[in-house]
């Protein structure tokens, strides 16, 4: 198996975020050394570069690393790009929750194994991380019915954040082979849980949002340990899909279960990029030392300042089974700098999510879900 040292290093270092010039060697060195390996098996790869009048050679300094010619996130959908023998890759996630046209994210081993220390050292920097043990109630698609559906394999990671001492799985397929969440499980699980130490709530905020709801029919009323943390994914909103902010969200998880407010944290990611974006509790998604981001004009491509909104580029080179070291999402958000919570570096200030009527995303079929059991509790 080819070595990539340079990457393997790059994926060691020691602080997520705060970026130094000994961060911005490695990244810049792992970028180069990922960029011309795709350049030598990814004729799409050299394709581009001809088509931006890039050069490997452009790349002399960090300053010059978002110069990458990036691959567009859909075209990963229609294209496996493999970059590695098939008999290295080990893990396959995809992008989609239920159906619609999908991303395959190839992984081998020692990809894993950089993506892994990298969220780690985010989660725990972020500070997503405790030593007390938790009941992880997962408002997430099953690992064993998902497989390859990368938002729960995501879930897994985060579930390393604090030690584990009981877990129930929220979004399961019934006998039809099609996923159903069931809100008066939802609620005897948290409160059976909450009952015996600190929860961790982690999935689609819509289905928390739903068992609030469920909890409040019940005429039941629960205060959870202060140590009870959120990790939501796919969008703010509540029970029926109305969008809401990560700060109207927290308020209501404080009032009607004593969760604290600044305990309630967002995850923005994708399956083509793998690097986590975690929010403050000022819900700004801060990026690591372990990528670059920018945003770019929808029509001329061109750099946008802070503050201004644009599609948003991502580089990322722990991942060599694929040519996905520089993408472009199809996603609109403004980016900013030196977040009043402290953590140094840029944030992402805004996401509006793109693509929505042409690709179904997980957290759209998530609401699919929530529609369907809604309307079946009031045809009862």
């Amino acid at each position: 198996m080819r070595e990539f040292p340079a990457v393997d290093a790059y994926s060691y270092i020691d602080k997520a975020f705060g970026r130094t010039e000994e961060s911005d060697r490695l990244f810049l060195e792992a970028v180069k050394e990922n960029y011309l390996f795709q350049l030598s098996c990814q004729p799409y790869v050299r394709a581009l570069m001809d088509r931006y009048d890039f050069s490997p050679e452009d790349l002399k300094g960090p300053e010059d690393i978002l110069k990458l010619p990036p691959i567009f996130v859909d075209t990963m959908k229609y294209h496996r790009f493999i970059s590695v023998p098939e008999k290295n890759v080990i893990m396959t996630l995809t992008s989609s929750g239920t159906s619609g046209q999908v991303t395959q994210a190839l992984f081998d081993r020692p990809g894993v194994e950089r993506i892994q220390r990298i969220s780690s050292k985010i989660f725990n920097d972020v500070g997503f991380c405790s030593s007390r043990p938790a009941g992880y109630l997962m408002f997430s698609y099953a690992r064993e019915d998902a497989q390859s559906v990368g938002t729960s394999w995501s879930d897994e990671q985060e579930m390393k954040c604090a030690p584990v001492s009981d877990e129930i799985w929220l979004l399961r397929k019934d006998e039809d082979g099609r996923f159903d969440f069931d809100p008066e499980e939802a609620v005897d699980a948290l409160v059976d849980m909450s009952e015996k130490g600190p929860v961790r709530l982690l999935g689609f905020p819509s289905f928390i949002f739903q068992t609030l709801e469920e909890l409040d029919r019940q005429g039941r009323s629960i205060q959870v340990d202060g140590d009870s943390f959120v990790i939501a994914g796919g969008g703010w909103k509540n029970h029926a899909g109305v969008p809401m902010t990560q700060s109207e969200f927290a308020s209501e998880l404080e009032r009607r279960i004593g969760l604290p407010k600044e305990n309630v944290r967002d995850l923005y990611g994708m399956v083509e990029h793998g690097i986590p974006y975690c929010s403050c509790p000022m819900g700004h998604h801060h990026v690591p030392v372990f990528s670059r981001v920018a945003v770019r004009h929808p029509v001329t491509m061109e750099f946008l300042p802070h503050g201004e909104e644009g599609l948003l580029q991502l580089v990322s080179p722990w991942n060599v089974a694929q040519p996905n070291c520089s993408i472009l999402s199809s996603d609109l958000v403004r980016v900013e700098k030196d977040c009043p919570c402290g953590i140094p570096g840029e944030y992402i200030a805004s996401i509006r999510r793109g693509g929505k009527k042409k690709h179904k995303g997980c957290a759209i079929a998530a609401q699919e879900i929530l529609d369907k059991v809604r309307a079946d509790r009031e045809g009862r």
